[in-house]
């Protein structure tokens, strides 16, 4: 098993270097300035993306490097209050120990949501995870919100995250 994660932890800095040439990757132990508090809500959530996508999406970091991202089905999302949103994810969180996609009511929604969760590393000074594509995805962080940087054929998608303080 140790040998396994070995692999993986080479392969996953292999793909890293090759997608980001001229980056070198920076091992670091500690957050680099993480709100582990409430969570981020897309930008244009409860609008016109949301109605393309068929949902909101939503961004949680945990402690110990994890993170979650919520898809809500659009319009239903529109009536789930900031509150639930944090719970689901913590629910979502305690139903799992590793990587996993979920789908389910988490025990606080009456639609099903969809629940990705996943390790991050670091890599100059960005967190960097695996999104579902073929690069990884990196995230910015700014003072009150994130960008979700997503490879692209041509560009780079950024898409910005605004905090939301939950109790």
């Amino acid at each position: 098993m140790k040998k396994l994660i070995t692999k993986n932890i080479l392969l996953f800095t292999l793909v890293t270097m090759l997608a980001f040439p001229g980056l070198t990757l920076a091992v670091e132990t500690s957050t680099i300035g993480e709100n582990l508090s409430g969570h981020f809500s897309r930008a244009g959530n409860s609008g016109s993306p949301s109605e393309t996508a068929r949902n909101n999406i939503y961004i949680k970091l945990f402690e110990n490097r994890w993170i979650a991202m919520l898809y809500i089905p659009y319009p239903y999302a529109t009536s789930v209050e900031p509150s639930v949103i944090t719970r689901v994810f913590e629910a979502a969180k305690k139903k799992t120990t590793g990587s996993a996609y979920m789908k389910g009511t988490f025990g606080q929604l009456s639609e099903s949501a969809t629940v990705h969760i996943e390790r991050y590393g670091y890599l100059e000074g960005r967190l960097v995870f695996e999104c579902g594509s073929l690069a990884p995805c990196t995230i910015r962080l700014g003072e009150g919100y994130l960008e979700l940087i997503k490879p692209g054929v041509i560009n780079e998608h950024i898409i910005r995250y605004n905090h939301v303080a939950t109790e």
